[in-house]
């Protein structure tokens, strides 16, 4: 039975740029026309010495490109017309081939909806309707790094790989889950938090006492038993009270 998507999760994130790029990315065909010129010519033809700042190329035009000599990093910045939205290529001598995509997520309150987010959009996506593609790729790719992190102000997806082939399905993976996710509500009740009853004794249930779980609340409630993690966040507040 096909679940029905968890409507407490149209929440109001601010990320940048999204609603430009879902007015322009309106299907799939659509989708993957601007994935395919993402990938194969902005990233694999990218040729930074041939770039000039007011150039474009594939829709994007470049408004900024420098080098950083002490890690000999050719950088260059560009914008998608259409959509607003910022591209960084970072070229190295370096036999990884890393992607990430990320989104500006300012939280509201400190509740964790943009964590639960993060880990609610890996749990399967409109091309990979699968229980979470994520974990299925982590085993079946040549990956040399996969996560997604969500920072204080930011949430990002990552990866890398030094295959060129496994480079392009994982991207595919990757912003297909970033912008097409089906967000169920079983998902979220397993990365968010749910209640159930405390086991007992010898594995029993006990019938009057519950407790929260979920990944992300454990996750959390890791990392608030932790002084440094606590030290870090209390810093934080008083150095950027609003």
């Amino acid at each position: 039975k096909k679940t029905k998507p968890f409507p407490l999760l149209i929440i109001k994130i601010m990320l940048r740029s999204i609603g430009n790029i879902k007015n322009v990315i309106r299907n799939q065909e659509n989708y993957n026309k601007i994935k395919f010129r993402f990938s194969k010519n902005v990233i694999r033809n990218s040729d930074t010495k041939n770039l000039k700042v007011g150039s474009t190329i594939e829709g994007y035009e470049v408004f900024n490109k420098f080098k950083i000599p002490a890690y000999n990093f050719d950088v260059v910045q560009l914008k998608h017309k259409k959509t607003d939205t910022e591209h960084l290529h970072i070229e190295a001598k370096d036999g990884n081939n890393l992607f990430s995509v990320n989104f500006k997520t300012v939280p509201p309150d400190s509740k964790g909806v943009a964590h639960i987010l993060e880990h609610t959009a890996l749990c399967g996506s409109k091309k990979y309707p699968i229980r979470d593609p994520f974990f299925n790729m982590i085993s079946r790719s040549l990956n040399t790094y996969m996560n997604a992190w969500t920072g204080s102000d930011f949430t990002g997806y990552m990866f890398s790989t030094q295959n060129i082939k496994d480079y392009e399905n994982l991207m595919s993976v990757y912003l297909d889950a970033a912008f097409f996710p089906n967000l169920n509500r079983e998902d979220f009740l397993q990365e968010g938090h749910r209640l159930e009853f405390k086991e007992g004794e010898e594995g029993k249930e006990s019938n009057n006492e519950l407790e929260f779980k979920g990944v992300v609340y454990n996750e959390m409630k890791g990392a608030m038993a932790d002084p440094g993690s606590l030290f870090s966040d209390k810093l934080q507040k008083e150095l950027y009270p609003n």
